[in-house]
């Protein structure tokens, strides 16, 4: 059964319950105060005629009291006043020689009893000083009213109830039809994959708007996961082409019986040199999946004079003190040693790549109560409490913003001809990203071309 119309029949049986509750509670309602209105009266007129017999002034006829109309009390309360000894010594006119319905021990109560014909009536005993008073009255005309309000309350539940149930199916038609057209719309995506398909115009509903956004949402993520495997297969099968075939070719030139040795050597070292091409490439690939699959890195107090020391005298050969600078505002930063000193050593090498050998590279980490440089925004700089900011800056030729967020995608250089002049394989940028958020960071980059460029790393402080 669909959920439309298990929504419906729970809605309509619970409309039916109510209504029926409520007709039950209005007809017993209804009923309680007919009875109570009777009661009243029985027991005003038997009052009235205990004073009476005890001041041995029983009245004749209908005995209706001064203050009561005879004609609506005309047939309607018939009395009987019974002495201590049992005996019946007045009837009201209307009884003849009747006596009342039921058998009355001695007492003061109400009661329902029925005629010998089984009409109902209700009966108020009530003791006096000189014997007994009965006031009964016939329940009949309560009895056609009950009936009536009952066929009034059953036709208004049958209408509410119809109405209820209607009103219900089309509120749950409005409702549950766009979402199947949206549950058709999107299997009909999933069993024929075309991704690039949206769910639009669904329903003015603002839920099921939000659920054919989020799955439309779903598809772009989707989509752009596609598309980012199919640029790494194809970059991937790019930068492996190339290192292959050369081995292929060098391998063919090796087995050649005429090569001379200082040609052997050549090509041998041409072999190497591929061979750590494709090494590296097959480590920056797992080493990007390890930083996106695993779980959090481990990280620890990490003293940045230590790192610093240690990374000056990895680059003292390439680089003067003047062309690389550290400068630290902390003593310490929670991280991996090792992948930190990583991420340090890829950004340097990304900007010794690109500034060449007048290359000026500034390291410093600022907290989010400090502002440095003159020509990177200070909102771009500032921290938030408990986090650390490392700047890696340049004066390289810069970036155009447009390659911004490409830079951080696997193998993307900003050389459109692909050229391996300036060395690498496209994976130094995104290995430290992956490994920054791996330890809780994020890395961004922020450039003016002519003018530098800087990456700023993000990683929380000690508490």
């Amino acid at each position: 059964m669909s959920l439309f119309w298990k929504l419906w029949l729970s809605l309509a049986l619970a409309f039916g319950l109510l209504t029926g509750a409520l007709g039950l509670g209005e007809y017993t309602t209804l009923q309680r105060a007919l009875v109570n209105e009777t009661d009243r009266n029985l027991q005003v007129r038997a009052l009235w005629l205990v004073s009476q017999f005890d001041q041995g002034k029983l009245p004749q006829g209908l005995m209706v009291p001064p203050q009561h109309h005879i004609l609506e009390e005309l047939g309607k309360v018939f009395v009987e006043v019974v002495d201590s000894q049992g005996r019946i010594v007045r009837r009201s006119s209307n009884l003849d020689n009747q006596s009342l319905p039921g058998q009355f021990p001695p007492g003061t109560y109400f009661r329902t009893v029925s005629t010998p014909e089984g009409h109902p009536f209700r009966v108020h005993q009530l003791a006096g000083r000189r014997g007994l008073v009965r006031v009964g009255e016939s329940l009949e005309l309560v009895e056609r009213s009950l009936s009536k309000s009952v066929i009034r309350i059953f036709a208004l539940g049958v209408l509410t109830f119809l109405l209820a149930a209607y009103f219900c199916y089309r509120v749950l038609d409005h409702i549950c039809r766009p979402l199947e057209a949206l549950a058709q719309n999107a299997s009909a995506i999933a069993e024929s994959g075309e991704v690039r398909r949206r769910l639009e115009g669904i329903s003015s509903i603002r839920e099921v708007s939000q659920v054919s956004s989020t799955i439309n949402g779903l598809l772009d993520r989707v989509e752009s996961l596609l598309q980012a495997q199919e640029r790494l297969l194809q970059d991937t099968s790019h930068e492996l082409r190339n290192p292959l075939t050369v081995l292929k070719m060098d391998l063919e030139l090796l087995a050649r019986p005429d090569l001379d040795v200082e040609t052997r050597a050549e090509i041998g070292h041409e072999v190497q040199g591929e061979l750590s091409r494709l090494i590296q490439l097959v480590e920056g690939l797992l080493l990007i999946s390890w930083a996106e699959t695993n779980p959090p890195i481990e990280v620890s107090e990490v003293a940045l004079e230590s790192l610093f020391q240690q990374l000056g005298s990895r680059y003292q050969n390439q680089l003067s003190a003047h062309q690389l600078q550290f400068k630290s505002g902390v003593g310490s930063v929670l991280a991996e040693r090792g992948r930190l000193e990583q991420i340090c050593r890829n950004l340097i090498d990304n900007a010794l790549r690109y500034a060449g050998e007048s290359a000026q590279i500034r390291l410093w980490w600022v907290a989010h109560d400090e502002l440095e440089s003159s020509w990177i925004p200070a909102d771009r700089l500032r921290c938030a409490a408990g986090e650390l900011l490392l700047v890696v800056e340049d004066n390289g030729p810069g970036i155009d913003p447009a390659h911004w967020d490409r830079l951080f995608e696997r193998y993307f250089r900003l050389e459109a001809d692909r050229n391996r002049q300036a060395g690498g394989v496209g994976l130094g940028l995104p290995i430290a990203r992956a490994l920054a958020r791996a330890m809780g960071g994020d890395l961004t980059v922020y450039s003016q071309p002519g003018r530098g460029c800087a990456f700023l790393l993000r990683l929380p402080g000690l508490a």
